[in-house]
C-alpha cells in the first residue's frame, strides 16, 4: 500500500506537532499492514507541492496550528479532491478543506482541549461515545454539508463527516493526541 501524508502547516516547526505524530502512527502500524495488505510505503508532502495523487492508495491531510489558516486562502491546491478515487482522511484543517471543496462553509467554532464526542452514525473509524482532543478555531456549517453525512458531534460542533458517495472522511479532532486507533482503522480497513 502506498500512502500520502499531506502537511497543511505554513511553519515547518508546526509539522513536529501535527505531521510527525501521524508519521509515527503510520510507522507503528506498518507491521500489521505488511501481514494484512503487503508492504507500506508512504510519502510526506506539503499541500503546495505538485503530487501525482493517482499513485496513492490512501491519503491523510494533517491538521495545523490553531491560527494557521493560510490553507484557506489556497483552496485551489486541493481541487484534486473532486477527482480522487483513493480514500482520504482529513484531520482538522483537512476536515475544513474537505467540506469547502464540496460546498460547505466554514464558521467560527473554537474548541480547545478534551471534548465528549457522540457517534451519530455507524462508520468504520470509531463507534460509541468517546473523548477526543480538539484544537480548532473553525468548524463547518451544518446547513451547508449537503454532500456529507455527519458521523459525530460534540456539544459545540460537528466532529466527523463522510462524503455521501466517496470514501472521504473528515474529523475535526486530533487523533494523534488521544485517538490513534482512528488513524489505524483508516489504514487497516
Amino acid at each position: 500500500m502506498k500512502l500520502l501524508i499531506i502537511s497543511t502547516c505554513q511553519e515547518k516547526l508546526s509539522e513536529v506537532e501535527f505531521v510527525k505524530p501521524i508519521v509515527k502512527i503510520v510507522e507503528n502500524v506498518s507491521g500489521k499492514l505488511e501481514s494484512k495488505l503487503g508492504t507500506l510505503e508512504f510519502d510526506v508532502r506539503h499541500y503546495l507541492e505538485d503530487v501525482d495523487f493517482a499513485v496513492y492508495d490512501k491519503i491523510i491531510i494533517c491538521g495545523t496550528a490553531l491560527y494557521d489558516n493560510k490553507f484557506l486562502e489556497e483552496l485551489d491546491k486541493f481541487n484534486w479532491l473532486q477527482e480522487v478515487t483513493a480514500p482520504v482522511l482529513g484531520i482538522c484543517a483537512g476536515f475544513q478543506v474537505l467540506g469547502l471543496q464540496f460546498g460547505a462553509k466554514v464558521v467560527k467554532k473554537q474548541e480547545i482541549g478534551m471534548v465528549n464526542v457522540v457517534n451519530e452514525k455507524k462508520n468504520k473509524l470509531f463507534s460509541g461515545e468517546f473523548f477526543a482532543y480538539n484544537l480548532h478555531g473553525n468548524g463547518l456549517d451544518s446547513e451547508t454539508l449537503d454532500s456529507f453525512e455527519v458521523l459525530a458531534k460534540s456539544s459545540q460542533s460537528i466532529q466527523a463527516i463522510k462524503h455521501k458517495e466517496k470514501e472521504l472522511y473528515g474529523i475535526i479532532f486530533h487523533p494523534e493526541v488521544r485517538n490513534e486507533e482512528v488513524v489505524r482503522k483508516f489504514l487497516l480497513e
